[in-house]
């Protein structure tokens, strides 16, 4: 999708939601009661490295329990995941984040979302002393944001004067042996780490980054080995929100983690990461704004986990091009296609495969849009598309607003249900009355109709009339050789609809087309014909038997009143004189050139189809 059109959708959201003015900022920690309560950034980062942003997103603050997702995924890393289960459980406790929840008997902690698995999952880290453990997840910081993270020495100060109910719980933990060391050092990182500084483009990149399998999507390196990815996001899933998790799940559908300094951040695998900022929280510690944009999003595109899709979105182009490379099936004449050879890169295709969800329509539009600085008339074709989820039809409705809005012409082919879409663009767009891009069923119908704006201004007209020393298979003629041809010739005249020739009839014939069209078509089953061409005046049909004196391997019909001159081969080839001779060769070598010319093209577009 491009910049300017999600960046429309997120201000609107910030616009809105900047007056949701519920929530407290948390002052338990004195350091963050500092914070403006009117703070607000809303960050996406797509698996392909696409970053929108709008608010205060470049405002640092600290990630606080955020960081929990972060060390655990260290600790599984540095000390295996059989080790890390001995000592914390992943079952929800339903409690709030700083709950002293433990196992009755064995004092484990329920989770490593909540303080007590926190402080827990600290202990895994690898390093012989705090500072190497530090080291090592300032590290892991730098691999997930592509930047240096360093850690606010006030906030620090703060919590650490302040955290006596931490200090409770981690004396427990050393009670029941789940710390093995001296909790203070170990309290001392935890600390720390719950003050490194982010900003909400950052958490948008870790949750990003999670989405494409622990690689940050820009810098292509990897902040965590692929196979803890998943759990780390089954944690996030179940526990992430706290006391909240369940509804959030149900509602919004993403892996997710909060902070008491206002940050939320939000993963769909496969696609996306989000991160909201705003430090008003509601009473279960969670940011109230973070919370209601995330539902927002969720329910505008689909982003539900469960919406499952078969495709990738990096796949979801199968092929593009441009009608300088593939026209449609109509022939033209000399004039016209020298146009749409020197034109064509004004008409776009873009051919899709597999399910659109909203990742794989972000790449869609922002394909679109990027291609319209140069280019007026846009094909998109969904013959291989499987399924569009609702938030797919919701970006697709922007795109036609920005189309419109760009006086551009965005058509859509090969839909299986348009009747559905359509709703869907009038719900969203409402001023658009009509509708003529899910008016053509088939990319070369769609390809025809731009051809034809293309061309406005160079007649097209099916009735104008092209004489016979300006047909194409008569180039090079002598006036003599045209007026000897034209001796052979029978005018003749077919009204619309007419089938002229049939598949499986002797080719004898070959048809000057004068004025008027016809469709060249062959079955495609006992209901249907596919058009092969179509033809008007200054075109010829019937040519082939005149090289191998076969059979007709396709039906020609007239779609309009048609006026043509017909050359009976027998005819042709009774001439015996040198001037019927001449003909026959320059005939020949017209029909061989432009069969040639046919071939290339054909080869033209099948390299523009393979790339």
């Amino acid at each position: 999708m491009s910049t300017d059109l999600l960046l429309n959708y997120l201000n609107s959201l910030h616009k809105e939601y900047l007056q949701l003015d519920e929530g407290e900022v948390a002052t338990y920690i004195p350091e963050l009661a500092k914070a403006n309560p009117d703070w607000f950034g809303i960050a996406i980062v797509t698996v392909d490295g696409h970053v929108y942003q709008v608010g205060e997103t470049k405002q640092s603050f600290t990630i606080q329990s955020i960081s929990k997702v972060i060390t655990y995924g260290i600790g599984l890393e540095d000390s295996g995941v059989d080790a890390v289960l001995k000592k914390i459980d992943v079952e929800p406790s339903g409690e709030a984040f700083n709950q002293i929840s433990l196992e009755p008997n064995t004092g484990r902690p329920r989770n490593p979302m909540i303080n007590a698995g926190a402080i827990a999952s600290v202990a895994f880290v690898e390093g012989e002393t705090m500072e190497e453990k530090l080291a090592r997840i300032l590290s892991t910081y730098r691999n997930f944001l592509g930047h240096d993270a360093s850690i606010d020495q006030e906030v620090y100060q703060s919590e650490k004067s302040t955290g006596h109910r931490n200090r409770a719980i981690a004396n427990m933990l050393r009670n029941y042996d789940i710390i093995e060391r001296d909790t203070d050092d170990l309290l001392d990182l935890y600390f720390k780490q719950c003050s490194i500084l982010v900003n909400c483009r950052d958490l948008a990149m870790i949750a990003a980054s999670l989405a494409n399998n622990g690689v940050n999507p820009i810098t292509g390196v990897r902040g965590i080995q692929r196979e803890y990815v998943p759990k780390l996001l089954s944690v996030m899933s179940s526990c992430g929100m706290y006391d909240f998790s369940g509804a959030w799940v149900y509602e919004v559908g993403m892996p997710a983690k909060s902070g008491v300094a206002g940050g939320v951040m939000a993963v769909l695998p496969g696609q996306l990461g989000i991160a909201v900022f705003s430090p008003k929280l509601d009473e279960r510690g969670n940011s109230v704004r973070g919370i209601a944009v995330c539902k927002r999003i969720s329910s505008d595109f689909g982003l539900h986990m469960f919406h499952a899709g078969r495709t990738t979105a990096t796949s979801v182009i199968h092929s593009s091009y441009d009608a300088s490379a593939v026209t449609s099936k109509r022939s033209r004449n000399v004039k016209q296609t020298q146009m749409l050879n020197d034109e064509g890169h004004r008409i776009r295709v873009l051919e899709l495969q597999g399910d659109l969800m909203f990742a794989s329509a972000e790449i869609v539009v922002s394909a679109s849009i990027q291609e319209a600085a140069t280019a007026d008339y846009f094909i998109v074709d969904f013959r291989r598309i499987a399924s569009i989820n609702e938030g797919a039809m919701n970006l697709l409705s922007y795109l036609v607003e920005h189309m419109d809005n760009s006086q551009k012409t965005i058509l859509f082919t090969n839909i299986r249900d348009p009747h559905n879409l359509a709703a869907v663009i009038r719900k969203k767009v409402p001023h658009i009355r009509d509708l003529p891009l899910l008016k053509h069923s088939d990319i070369d119908a769609a390809l025809e109709w731009c051809e034809e704006q293309v061309l406005n201004g160079i007649s097209t007209t099916e009735r104008e009339e092209v004489a016979l020393c300006e047909q194409a298979f008569c180039t090079g003629f002598t006036e003599e050789e045209l007026r000897h041809l034209e001796n052979l010739l029978e005018p003749l005249t077919f009204e619309k609809d007419t089938c002229i020739c049939r598949a499986g009839e002797p080719a004898n014939d070959l048809y000057f087309i004068i004025s008027g069209q016809v469709s060249v078509t062959v079955s495609v089953d006992f209901r249907r014909e596919g058009r092969i061409t179509s033809l008007s005046s200054g075109s010829a049909f019937g040519e082939m038997g005149l090289l191998d004196h076969g059979l007709r391997s396709a039906n020609v019909v007239a779609d309009t009143h048609l006026s043509c001159l017909r050359l009976r081969y027998s005819a042709l080839k009774e001439e015996n004189s040198e001037m019927g001779r001449n003909v026959q060769l320059k005939l020949i070598s017209n029909i061989g050139r432009a069969l040639t010319l046919k071939l290339r093209q054909a080869t033209t577009e099948i390299q523009s189809l393979k790339s």
